[in-house]
C-alpha cells in the first residue's frame, strides 16, 4: 500500500479546498489522508485556513464569528475532526507556532496518535508536539522558502541535517522539486519523505516506486490511487 496518496488540502480540483466537501471527495475517492492546514483566529479558535490573510485582512485579527461571516464554509478545526473521524486519518500543518497543545487536545479527543500526523514549517511547533506528545508522529515541511533561509544564514548539508535532528522530527517534507537538493543531502538519507505537492503523473508514477517516499501529497488523489492500484497489480 505505499506509499500514501494524502489528498492536499482535501481535493482542491474537485472542490474548494480545505473544506468539507473537499474532503468529502477525497474519502470517496479512497484517499489514505487528508492534509490540511490549521491558523488560529483572533480570540483562539484553530479554524481550517491556508493562507494568512482573508482578502486583506490578517486571520489572526479576525473573530471565528468574523471570518464565519466572511467565508461561512471554513470550518473549525473541531467540525473537521468530527467530520473525518472513523472515515480518513489526517496530516495536519499548524501554519504557526503556539497553539500546538490546543490543537493536540482537539485530535487526541478523537483520534488515536496513529491515526493523524502532524506538520510545519516551524521548527519549534514540530519540536513542542514531539516534546509533549512523543507517541504522535510529526514531520518538518521544507519548501524553497526554506531552502533561502538556510542559505541566508549560510549553513550546509551538514547545519540542515542537525538543526532538523534536533526538532526530533520523524520525517521530512520536502517540496518535490528538492529532492535532489544538496542542502537536504544529508537529510534524506535517513529520514522517510512525505513530497509535496506532486500533481504530474510521470513524477507520481516515479514516486510511487521511490522506497524512500512513504507519502505523496497530491490534489489529485483519484490519479494516485489509480496509478498506485496499477503499479501493484504489475509488480504482483
Amino acid at each position: 500500500m505505499k506509499p500514501l496518496i494524502i489528498g492536499h488540502r482535501g481535493t482542491p480540483i474537485y472542490a474548494k479546498e480545505n473544506t468539507l466537501l473537499a474532503f468529502e471527495k477525497a474519502i470517496a475517492f479512497g484517499a489514505d489522508m487528508i492534509e490540511f492546514d490549521v491558523r488560529r483566529t483572533r480570540d483562539r479558535v484553530p479554524v481550517v485556513f491556508h493562507d494568512a490573510y482573508l482578502g486583506r485582512k490578517p486571520l489572526r485579527k479576525l473573530t471565528y464569528a468574523e471570518l464565519h461571516e466572511l467565508e461561512p464554509d471554513i470550518p473549525t478545526l473541531k467540525e473537521a475532526i468530527a467530520f473525518c473521524k472513523g472515515r480518513i486519518r489526517l496530516d495536519v500543518e499548524l501554519k504557526g507556532a503556539g497553539y500546538e497543545r490546543d490543537a493536540m487536545e482537539l485530535l487526541l479527543n478523537a483520534f488515536s496518535p496513529d491515526e493523524f500526523v502532524i506538520t510545519s514549517f516551524h521548527p519549534f511547533a514540530i519540536r513542542k508536539v514531539k516534546q509533549h506528545y512523543p507517541d504522535v508522529k510529526a514531520g518538518f515541511l521544507f519548501g524553497h522558502g526554506t531552502v533561502n533561509v538556510c542559505r541566508s544564514l549560510r549553513w550546509n548539508a551538514k547545519a540542515v541535517s542537525n538543526r532538523i535532528r534536533a526538532t526530533r522530527a520523524d520525517f521530512i517534507a520536502p517540496n518535490w522539486e528538492l529532492l535532489d537538493s544538496q542542502i537536504l543531502s544529508r537529510v534524506l538519507g535517513y529520514l522517510p519523505i512525505w513530497v509535496w505537492t506532486v500533481n504530474d503523473t510521470p513524477m507520481m508514477e516515479r514516486l510511487l516506486s521511490d522506497r524512500r517516499v512513504e507519502g505523496i501529497i497530491t490534489d489529485r488523489p483519484d490519479v494516485g490511487i489509480y496509478l498506485r492500484q496499477h503499479l501493484n497489480r504489475n509488480v504482483g
